[in-house]
């Protein structure tokens, strides 16, 4: 053999050792697990962190159910029977209170009341000086906002905070206030509930009219407030005294006894009554 040839095989030699050498060492280093660190430390410390996030829920928890107010929000569902414990049957409105969201609030004249938003809306449908209001306080776009009576001036709360019915209780006497439903153009026995005139003696073919209104030579006019045929429903109404039979936490339902002003769906204020 030459000795560029012996050069060669110690060449090969050399390498299949370090080859070898590798090979070793690989095998006798355990292999890390990335996922390994993070799970580590995780339970090292396990009860901190639970804590602390229970913490965050509870102080959110306490913010939102300190919030005490005059009146929500909602919208009417329909009406309903309730059976109570001695038998009667009860007619009921039920209605879906909220949940309406905490915006701002305002000290007027040694009054405190905030403004709570309800029902979401598409940007496109609020004007633009709605939306930057809602922008700056960080709240998603909110079709209504209202201001109520703040029962509990201390209470801590963060704009976007969820008001519920939990304010209410069965028991409570409420006033509520919606639009109600338009009649259209009608007659005094609808509207104001004239009895009529008479069907016998020779009474002509008038008997659901109004009648004489009254007015003579003097004033010579008619009396501002007359009761007479016109427009009748499709205003702001107001019903006052209605007991709370019950409410429902999980689906943010209001019972209320008697009837509500408005169409199913529409728009409702439900306040605690001033009148005692």
């Amino acid at each position: 053999m030459t000795e560029e040839d012996k050069k060669v095989d110690k060449k090969v030699d050399t390498s299949s050792d370090e080859l070898e050498v590798k090979a070793k060492s690989k095998e006798e280093t355990p292999v890390k697990n990335e996922k390994d660190s993070p799970l580590e430390a995780i339970e090292e410390s396990p009860v901190e962190t639970n804590e602390e996030l229970e913490e965050v829920v509870d102080e959110k928890k306490v913010a939102t159910s300190d919030i005490k107010l005059s009146g929500l929000i909602g919208t009417k569902i329909g009406m309903t029977q309730t059976i109570t414990d001695d038998g009667k049957v009860v007619p009921t409105t039920v209605i879906k209170l909220g949940p309406c969201l905490a915006l701002e609030k305002k000290i007027k004249k040694n009054k405190t009341s905030l403004k709570i938003g309800f029902e979401d809306a598409k940007p496109r449908l609020l004007n633009k000086s709605k939306l930057t209001y809602l922008s700056k306080l960080k709240v998603k776009p909110i079709k209504y906002i209202k201001e109520f009576d703040l029962l509990t001036p201390d209470a801590s709360f963060v704009p976007g905070d969820e008001i519920k019915v939990n304010m209410f209780k069965a028991g409570d006497i409420t006033d509520v206030t919606s639009q109600s439903k338009g009649r259209g153009f009608a007659g005094v026995i609808k509207r104001h509930n004239f009895a009529g005139l008479r069907h016998t003696h020779g009474t002509p073919q008038n008997q659901r009219s109004g009648g004489s209104i009254g007015a003579c030579a003097y004033p010579g006019r008619v009396w501002k407030g007359q009761k007479m045929a016109g427009r009748y429903g499709g205003k702001k109404s107001t019903t006052q005294g209605l007991k709370v039979l019950g409410i429902d936490l999980d689906e943010n339902l209001i019972l209320i006894k008697g009837s509500v002003p408005g169409s199913n769906g529409s728009v409702v204020f439900v306040n605690h009554t001033r009148k005692g």
